[in-house]
């Protein structure tokens, strides 16, 4: 079957090209078996080119003119002519006679060979340094908002499919129109390929896509386009977002904020590990010394990288040191991942679903807890889920520069804690994915630019060992090798604790711990996956499994204790998975069991409990000792099962207090605080009391909270 063409050509003043352009069309079809038409589309030129074309009509076969009076613009030409096409393939020539049309033979063997919808020039990077820039600069633009689309978007010299204008709506009538039908394109799935085309010079005529006004207009149009095109999508996924919606989900978002910053000065966490960290970012922020370490791990003996330390620079200056600051800031963080679970939730399995797990999401006392304290691992969360999200934007619609926010938001979880490795096979194979199925002349940019930006955020940790004889990587290596105490390498051995450790996960967060409910949400939300998985749900789905499997499985081989924030990075999977499970149920079920978890976990809000004013009680007695010391040096320690003292010495040096420690100078008087009730600081073999010396008693004090406060002297024989 001969091809269908129809050739639109849009011309303003082109008197000097115009009989050229299409007596060369007509030589070229003359020689061709093509059943075509040639439109050309007179856009209220002040000179003779609607003249001439009407000449040239008479002789030139299948010739036929369209006329705009005043001129529309370019984009408005186009649409113009592909509103009185009549064949199945459109071709689009420019009548400055720039391209060889003979070449339209490669463009449509390609269309066929490759089965694609729009087939796109690639003009050579000639002319002019001005030229070069503005297709350099408006390629640079187009690609930060809708992705790669095209090497050469505003090539004039292309072939698509013409039933493809019945997807892709075309707005613009000025230079927009190229990036409107490519970006249109891209979002619906349809395929461009690409091939490179002769590019002549002009020989009459001015062009005027280099003018400064069609320049503004089109970047105008660029921005307004990007929030339509967003819209369309939305509503032709059903997933148009709804005036009630946004009142839903900022209400959930309130609540979230809520539970997590009322009164979060007085519910924060604030023990050793939070003075350490408020410690070491002090200096940063003071200027006194900048880290290139972070964290030390608690098994293992190694330490993480430095990002959550530079993230708690801007709060912690700007609460003028108080550790609330970056209480605060993960608080916010905490609301962010409840609003980025909706957004991808309602993409996945529906806007009713999504708003349901949001709402459980901010309730989970847990998650409350994890999100109102500054704790490297409480950033987990929110970077685990963009890097997911990231991975499923490059992997479901080929969004190539999504691989760079998934880059760096590995960077972050890896920063947080290690465990964040096992986000690692999900990136791994679901990238590999993507690059089978979207690849691209860009692809391989986006993927050494994710690459690149990943070791740069991840190169303090080199810099460190570099200067410490790669002290951080042989921890590291122990910790794999030598695994009798650690991890077990081996993937079956995980298969034993899986039902205990899963059983854990949801009694942690969706039941709030209730032993009651605990094992029997644990099973039925088991089948309700299984039951997910019968109904022959979205292939989305089985990222989200994977997630979740690869996290149990990992956290299986482990040999140590697991506490909750271990599987910080799991928060979100168990959510949207529950989301899932939720979509498949009838409404009245749906809100029946939602309405059931949010009573348990509000039940056990932590907002319901007295705050424990850690860092209250920390100030208080930061304040009692620096003035029983009397402006005199003194030495500290800190008896505690589960703390140690660093939350009290930050505090002390916010006082700017006396301190000393014992290699600093032993003084002549050590400060002993006990949180235990059982405290016999004499003959203690803490280094802090026993490297002081022999002591003796000089007074204790009894703190209205109930921890005391030893002040110890020396002893002489």
């Amino acid at each position: 079957m001969k091809p269908s063409l129809t050739v639109v050509v849009p011309a303003y003043n082109e008197e000097g090209n115009i009989a050229k352009c299409l007596d060369s069309l007509d030589k070229y079809f003359r020689k061709s078996d093509f059943d075509y038409e040639i439109i050309v589309v007179n856009d209220g030129s002040k000179d003779k080119t609607g003249e001439i074309v009407k000449g040239l009509s008479k002789k030139i076969k299948n010739l036929h003119l369209v006329e705009h009076f005043p001129n529309r613009g370019y984009g408005g030409s186009l649409k113009a002519g592909f509103a009185v096409a009549k064949k199945d393939l459109i071709v689009m020539a420019h009548s400055d006679n720039q391209f060889d049309f003979s070449q339209v033979k490669l463009l449509l063997a390609l269309l066929e060979k490759n089965n694609a919808d729009i087939v796109s020039g690639v003009r050579s990077q000639e002319g002019s340094v001005y030229r070069k820039f503005l297709r350099w600069g408006w390629n640079t633009l187009v690609r930060a908002l809708f992705g790669y689309l095209a090497t050469d978007i505003d090539c004039g010299f292309k072939v698509f499919k013409k039933d493809i204008l019945q997807k892709i709506n075309l707005s613009s009538d000025g230079a927009m129109i190229d990036t409107q039908l490519y970006a249109g394109a891209r979002a619906r799935g349809l395929k461009i390929v690409e091939i490179p085309v002769t590019h002549l010079p002009r020989t009459s005529g001015q062009s005027t896509g280099g003018n400064s006004k069609v320049i503004i207009k089109a970047i105008k149009e660029l921005f307004i386009f990007w929030w339509q095109l967003k819209n369309e999508l939305m509503v032709e996924r059903g997933l148009a977002v709804f005036r009630w919606e946004v009142i839903l989900i900022a209400l959930i978002l309130m609540i979230a904020g809520f539970t997590r910053i009322y009164k979060i000065d007085q519910y924060m966490t604030f023990l050793g590990d939070e003075g350490r960290d408020a410690s070491i970012v002090r200096d940063m922020v003071i200027g006194q010394k900048f880290t290139l370490l972070g964290p030390g791990t608690s098994i293992g003996n190694m330490y993480l990288g430095p990002l959550y330390y530079y993230m708690m620079i801007p709060s912690l200056a700007l609460f003028g040191l108080s550790p609330a600051g970056p209480a605060v800031a993960i608080a916010l963080l905490g609301v962010a991942t409840v609003g980025l679970l909706w957004w991808w939730g309602r993409q996945l399995f529906g806007r009713v679903s999504a708003l349901l797990i949001s709402i459980l999401y901010s309730l989970a006392p847990t998650i409350i807890i994890y999100s109102r304290s500054s704790w490297n691992p409480n950033i987990m969360p929110f970077f685990a889920l963009l890097c997911m999200y990231g991975i499923w934007k490059v992997w479901k619609f080929g969004y190539w520069r999504w691989l760079i926010i998934s880059a760096i938001s590995f960077a972050f979880v890896l920063n947080s804690h290690y465990l964040g490795l096992l986000l690692f096979p999900v990136i791994l194979i679901f990238t590999f994915l993507a690059f089978r199925n979207f690849k691209n002349s860009k692809t391989n940019f986006h993927l050494l630019t994710s690459i690149f930006i990943f070791m740069i955020l991840m190169s303090p940790l080199l810099f460190f060992d570099l200067r410490h004889n790669f002290m951080n990587f042989k921890n590291i290596l122990v910790f794999f090798t030598k695994r009798q105490e650690t991890v077990n390498l081996k993937v079956y051995k995980a298969i034993p604790n899986l039902w205990s450790i899963w059983e854990m996960i949801i009694s942690s967060l969706v039941v709030a711990k209730n032993n009651i409910y605990s094992m029997a949400t644990s099973i039925l939300i088991l089948v309700g996956l299984g039951w997910v998985i019968k109904t022959k749900t979205q292939k989305d789905y089985w990222l989200i499994t994977l997630w979740l499997v690869t996290g149990l499985v990992g956290l299986g081989l482990y040999k140590q204790h697991i506490y909750d924030h271990y599987f910080g990075f799991l928060f979100p999977a168990i959510f949207l998975l529950l989301g899932y499970i939720l979509s498949k149920l009838n409404k009245y079920l749906s809100f029946g069991i939602v309405l059931f978890l949010i009573i348990i976990n509000l039940w056990s809000n932590p907002l319901r409990f007295p705050p424990n004013n850690q860092w209250k009680h920390t100030q208080s007695t930061a304040d009692f000792i620096t003035e029983k010391a009397n402006s005199q040096p003194f030495n500290l320690a800190l008896l505690s099962k589960g703390n140690y003292d660093m939350s009290y010495r930050y505090a002390l040096s916010l006082k700017n207090a006396e301190y000393k420690t014992l290699l600093e100078q032993n003084t002549n008087q050590l400060f002993v605080i006990c949180e235990d009730p059982d405290c016999k600081p004499v003959g203690n073999p803490l280094w802090e009391i026993a490297g002081f010396g022999w002591v003796k008693i000089l007074d204790v004090w009894t703190m209205p909270w109930g921890v005391k406060v030893y002040k110890l002297g020396h002893y002489e024989k």
